[in-house]
């Protein structure tokens, strides 16, 4: 595993500090790498977010729509698609 140093403005390394103190997390390094695993998981929904939007935009110009469209199973359906 490689190593790398990051620089922090305040705010940012109190709260670091914070979350270790409060023992949910071991270590700085598990701070972040935990902050950084979950900003990858939401750039992957954004991501398929937008392949779906364009998808359904897509369709609306063929005049395919969906007559019981559920928000629920959609997201459910992302959310499955990511794993």
């Amino acid at each position: 595993m490689g190593s790398m140093s990051v620089h922090l403005e305040q705010r940012l390394e109190r709260f670091v500090e914070k979350q270790v103190e409060s023992g949910r997390y071991a270590s700085a390094d598990d701070v972040v790498r935990d902050a950084l695993q979950m900003m990858e998981e939401n750039e992957s929904k954004r991501d398929l977010l937008r392949v779906h939007l364009a998808e359904g935009a897509a369709q609306a110009d063929r005049d395919e729509f969906v007559d019981d469209f559920s928000f629920d199973a959609f997201k459910n359906e992302v959310d499955q698609d990511e794993s």
